[in-house]
Parts: C-alpha cells; sequence; structure tokens
C-alpha cells in the first residue's frame, strides 16, 4: 500500500517533535505522573486528525509522561482486508489502509492507554476508509467531495481525472509559458469548485467560458482553494473517464477466472471478430481501451447489429480472462455512450447487500420502465422504477421520488434522479427522498 507522503510527514513531524521534547516540553505535573496526563497528551496530538483517508497514516505507541512511559495499543473494529494494525520497532504504529478497497469503508480507531499497574483508558475516532481504487472507480463527485477534505497545505500523490464545465478563466492562456489557469464545476457539485492551475495540453490555448473538459492531475489545498496543481492536463473536450483501475483489475485474472460484478466500459471498436447473427441477435467486436484490447463476446442491444471499425461504442457485462483473452462474457449489452457514468453508478449499487445502504448520493438518468406507486397528493410523491441504457437487468426503483414535474411521469419518460441507493429486501432502489432533478418527456 502507498503512503499519502503529505500526511506521513506531517504526523511524522508531530511525532518527531514529540519524541524528542525535552522535559520542560513533556507535560509538566506537580504529582506523579498518571493515566489521564497520557490520555490529555494524545487528545491534544490527534484533535484535528482528517476522518477521510484513503492513505496509511501513523500514531505513537509509547507516551512519556515526565520519567513514567504509558502504553498505547491501537485497533480498529473492522477486517485486515480494509485496515491492518503494524507495529514498528521503533514504538510507531501504522494504520495500514487498503488503497484497493473495493467499497467504502467507516470504521472506528481506538487507543488504550496502559500504565503500569494493569489501568486501562480508551479514546476513539471515526474514520472513513474511501472506495479510491476500485474496478469502478471513484465518480465524479466523490473525487470532489474527497478533495474538499484535505487539509490546507497538503496534497496528494494520486493522480485524478474530473469532468466539468469552465466557469471562469483564472489566468488567460500564456504563449510563455503554455499553459492556462480556469475553473471547473462537476456537474451536482457546482457549490465545490475546483480550480486546474496552470493546465496545459492540446487544446488548452482555446479553451472558454462553458466549455465541458476532461482534466487530470494531482489535488492539492492551496491556502484554502482546491485545486489541480500545476502539470495538470488537459484529457480533452467534454467527458473522457478513467478506465484505468478497471483495465487493471481485468488483466490481472487469471485463466478462467472473472470479475465479481458486472462492470462499465467504453472504448473504439477495433476489429469485427464475429459478423452480427439474425439467429443469435449478438455480434462479437474487440475494442481498444486506453491502448488495450478487450474483447466483447456475443454482444446484444441496440445498435449492435450495425457496429463497424472506428465507432465508440460502452459495453456492460462481467469481464473475464478466457485462456487468456480478456473479454466481456456473452450476455454483455451495448448502451449508450452518455449512459456511462449512469451504468456505472447503477452498478455500483447491484454490489450492496440486502440492507447496505451507500453514503453518498449518486446520479442517474433512465426510461420509466413501471409505475410502481402513483402519485400522492398526501405525501406529495411518486414511486417509478427505471432502465438505464436498456440495461434490463439492473433496473433501479426511486422510492418515494419527489421534485417539480414528478406528479406527471408516465412510463417511457427519461428522467435524472438523485439520491442513496440501497438494497431493500432484494431491490436496488433510491432511498426515499430521492429528487427528480431532469424529465424529458
Amino acid at each position: 500500500m502507498k503512503r499519502l507522503i503529505a500526511f506521513a510527514l506531517l504526523l511524522a513531524m508531530c511525532v518527531t517533535a514529540f519524541a524528542s521534547c525535552t522535559p520542560a516540553e513533556t507535560p509538566v505535573v506537580d504529582e506523579p505522573a498518571s493515566i489521564a496526563d497520557a490520555v490529555a497528551y494524545i487528545k491534544t496530538v490527534y484533535k484535528k486528525v482528517a476522518e477521510n483517508t484513503n492513505k496509511d497514516f501513523q500514531r505513537i505507541g509509547v507516551v512519556p509522561v515526565g520519567d513514567v512511559k504509558f502504553d498505547v495499543e491501537w485497533t480498529v473494529n473492522v477486517g485486515e482486508e480494509s485496515v491492518k494494525i503494524v507495529r514498528g520497532e521503533d514504538g510507531m504504529v501504522t494504520i495500514d489502509v487498503n488503497e484497493d478497497s473495493p467499497e467504502e469503508v467507516a470504521y472506528v480507531l481506538t487507543a488504550t492507554i496502559k500504565d503500569a499497574e494493569g489501568n486501562t483508558e480508551t479514546l476513539t475516532w471515526n474514520h472513513i476508509l474511501p472506495a479510491t481504487m476500485n474496478v469502478d472507480g471513484m465518480t465524479y463527485g466523490e473525487i470532489v467531495d474527497f478533495a474538499y477534505t484535505i487539509e490546507e497545505g497538503l496534497g496528494v500523490d494520486d493522480v485524478y481525472r474530473l469532468s466539468g464545465t469552465i466557469t471562469n478563466i483564472d489566468t488567460a492562456w500564456s504563449e510563455d509559458y503554455q499553459n492556462i489557469t480556469v475553473t471547473i464545476a462537476v456537474a451536482g457539485k457546482e457549490d465545490k469548485p475546483i480550480m486546474c492551475y496552470r493546465l496545459k495540453g492540446e487544446g488548452a490555448k482555446d479553451l472558454a467560458v462553458g466549455d465541458v473538459i476532461t482534466v487530470e492531475g494531482k489535488l492539492k489545498n492551496y491556502k484554502g482553494t482546491i485545486e489541480f496543481d500545476a502539470g495538470c492536463i488537459l484529457v480533452g473536450m467534454g467527458d473522457i473517464p478513467s478506465q484505468t483501475a478497471l483495465l487493471e483489475a481485468a488483466f490481472m485474472l487469471g485463466e478462467g477466472d472473472a470479475l465479481a460484478y458486472p462492470s462499465v466500459m467504453t472504448g473504439v471498436v477495433s476489429k469485427i471478430v464475429s459478423a452480427w447473427s439474425d439467429q443469435y441477435g449478438n455480434i462479437t467486436v474487440d475494442m481498444t481501451v486506453e491502448d488495450k484490447t478487450v474483447q466483447c463476446y456475443r454482444l446484444k442491444g441496440e445498435g449492435a447489429k450495425d457496429l463497424a471499425v472506428g465507432d465508440r461504442i460502452t459495453v456492460v457485462g462481467i469481464i473475464k480472462n478466457y485462456k487468456g483473452t480478456i473479454e466481456f462474457d456473452a450476455g454483455c449489452t451495448l448502451v449508450a455512450n452518455d449512459a456511462f457514468q449512469s451504468a456505472k453508478n447503477a452498478l455500483s449499487g447491484y454490489k450492496l447487500l440486502e440492507g447496505e445502504a451507500q453514503e453518498t448520493a449518486k446520479t442517474i438518468t433512465g426510461t420509466i420502465s413501471a409505475i410502481d406507486t402513483a402519485w400522492s397528493e398526501d405525501y406529495q410523491n411518486i414511486t417509478v422504477t427505471i432502465v438505464i441504457g436498456g440495461l434490463d437487468d439492473y433496473k433501479i426503483m426511486c422510492y418515494r421520488l419527489k421534485g417539480e414535474g414528478a406528479k406527471d411521469l408516465a412510463v417511457g419518460d427519461t428522467i435524472t434522479v438523485t439520491g442513496i441507493l440501497k438494497n431493500y429486501k432484494g431491490t436496488i432502489e433510491f432511498d426515499a427522498g430521492c429528487t427528480l432533478d431532469k424529465v424529458v418527456k
């Protein structure tokens, strides 16, 4: 697991300062040192730690108060597949988190302080391990929320990608330095702008307010401004999603293995492997995705019949390694390219176990296939089920949907909905309180 250097350095400085402090710097007590003094010190040192982090961090394993040393045992309430406690020979304790966590994990970190007589006191901190490197990747909204947890003066080493609308040209294009600084707003996160500082890349010279762009780089908090740091790159115009994490997971599969959950991927058709079959209603094609080839075996869905080399396509299904070929298995489905993010969000709901709910709101666009409960004048809501891009196997119920236009919804309407996804007795749904963002009749 990698380490977030900025956080690690900050913590290391805190710990080094503590470990090397002089008697005048250690807690001064008139009476013999007590466990309460050690507790007070730990509270002071860790009162402003980041709650949301996907990187390893360190904690002290021993608290010296005067001439007395108090041992500190650190524990968590989740399994080692998410968080491990590693005690070093120097007495420091590393909270070793799983940076490839497939799901967001909320956990409690507990410090148990012990004295020589066996007395103990405990302190707890709530933490969140984000789902930063799952095979679906983070949504743009989740990346923005994560960026806004970065403490002032710190940054992250990992490269992130965001797509948003330019709201301001902060610094015009410089011919001398070949860069421009702009601010973007990610859809649904307009209240959390991201500055793209000294953005470079093909097309950056001609950017204008209102353009939708995709940017890649390292995020930081510079004096309260959340930004992509200097050196960030304009990937291109429009929404160009990153698929690196999914590709890495797919190409690490052993022969005969498959990813546990359905995935969505977009690429360009590079070869027609087997022509369209009217009898079976499918076609097999190879597509190029970020310089790798993925086969779409027996691909079905609206538009699949007319595919040609050079077409950009988006496919949903189970990815497997079949005798060395990385492919979407039979039954994979072609969906509209603009359904990419909605399909990802819908599929993330199908990872939930019964009774589980996601922490972060998702936005999905789909077509109403059923009115489950008619509009209620008393409660001002309606329950409908939507299908995303023809994915009949991954429908989403919108439970007690509210918002302007909800009263007049009908089967066949295309709607955009935002809310918390949950698994209610096997039904994947937006929970009560979901909102209607847009309607196309």
